[in-house]
Order: structure tokens, then sequence, then C-alpha cells
């Protein structure tokens, strides 16, 4: 007597197993390329109440990952008196792990208001209020180590406001973007041709302008990614 397993999910009589292609030398050279590339993944209008929202993952292929979020609120109106353009306001916050003290963070608000000041046409939305939201929500150093950097954050925290902007359909004056190089985050709009805010730790920079070049060669790949994302 046969006696059949019910305890397990048979496929059909006719199923043959599956066959997979050999790895040449060349898929492995391509394999080991694409790992030795920085990445970039983004998505947009995540946040259901937010007007507009972008997420961003960006891998550094020799030391950390940044995970980010952004939500943007408004245009809306404000009471009170007129006021001809209108007022915007960035706030950041850390969800896992806290990288930095509130003096830290208190710089990064304002470094990044001082850049999207120049970036939105806030002339375009009198006696109104804009409120950027920033969550970090992961930074990760290969090496497990402790230490943190506001350099390596600020060029994904301002791609991120970027898209966030652009997914609520606030006008800006260009696609703003960053570059970092060593200890120095520099942001450009019209093709690197316009910076829109600098930002340096290292006190030591003998030539500024080859720190301003080699951060807006980083610019231009950083904003090519972005256009080719909107154009999708």
């Amino acid at each position: 007597m046969s006696v059949q397993d019910r305890r397990r999910i048979l496929g059909p009589a006719e199923a043959k197993p599956l066959s997979f292609a050999k790895i040449t030398e060349e898929t492995q050279d391509q394999t080991s390329n694409t790992k030795d590339k920085d990445s970039l993944f983004i998505s947009t209008d995540l946040i259901t109440n937010a007007n507009g929202s972008s997420y961003l993952e960006y891998i550094d292929k020799s030391s950390y990952q940044v995970l980010v979020m952004g939500s943007v609120f408004g245009p809306r109106p404000l009471r009170g008196s007129f006021q001809s353009s209108a007022s915007l306001s960035i706030q950041f916050k850390e969800v896992t792990l806290e990288h930095f003290d509130m003096g830290e963070i208190k710089e990064i608000c304002t470094f990044l208001n001082n850049v999207f000041n120049a970036v939105v046409n806030l002339e375009r939305y009198p006696k109104s209020g804009i409120d950027l939201f920033i969550d970090l929500v992961q930074y990760t150093q290969s090496d497990n180590t402790e230490k943190r950097s506001v350099i390596e954050i600020l060029p994904t925290c301002i791609n991120c406001i970027t898209l966030a902007l652009v997914d609520a359909g606030v006008e800006v004056i260009d696609l703003v973007s960053a570059g970092c190089v060593d200890n120095s985050v520099v942001a450009f709009i019209k093709n690197g041709q316009e910076i829109v805010g600098i930002w340096s730790d290292d006190s030591n920079v003998t030539d500024i302008s080859k720190v301003v070049e080699d951060c807006k060669a980083k610019y231009m790949e950083n904003k090519q990614t972005l256009v080719q994302y909107l154009r999708q």
C-alpha cells in the first residue's frame, strides 16, 4: 500500500529543476564594478498627510550609509500681518540613534535654511508658511565605529529636501544639490555656476578653489541622478 506524504506540497509531475547559466569572468567584472560604485536609492510621495515627501538611501562604497526621509507641509496660509513672501522653516530630527548634539543640529538647520531660502521662490507664496522636516533614519559607518560627521549627511539631506519640494509642487529657482570632499560641503545651482551654501570643518584649507571644483564634480553626479529620477 502506497502512502502519500501530505505534509509537503508536491510540484507537477513533469516539473524540471531550475538551471542557471554559469557566471563568466565578464559578469564577475561587471558585478565587482557595481559594488565599487556609490549607490543612491530614491522614492517619493510616501507620506500621505504631507504635501510632498521623499526618501533617500545613499551608500558610500568606502565608509558610510545614510538613510533620510524628508517631508514638506505647505504652502499654508499664515495669520497675522501681511508678508510679501513665504516664511520657510526646516527641522532636523534623528529617528533611531543620536549622533549629533543640539548645537550641531541647530547648525544643520541654519545651514539648510540658508540654502533653501536662496532656492525656493518665496515671493510666489505671500502670507504663507512652508515647513520642511528631515528625519535621519539611519547613519552608519562601514567599520562600525561611533565617529560622526555632519559632512557625510548634508548632501543627502539637501537632495532629499529638493525632491520633497518638487513632489509638493513648490516652485524653486533650480534643482539644488551638493557635493562633499574631505571636510567640506558645497551646494550649487545652475549647473554649478552659482553657490548657495558652503560648510567646512577644515580650518586648514589652503586652496578653496580646488575644494569648490572637487565638490562641483560630485554635485554634477548627484544632480544628474535627481534629474534621471524625475524624468521617469
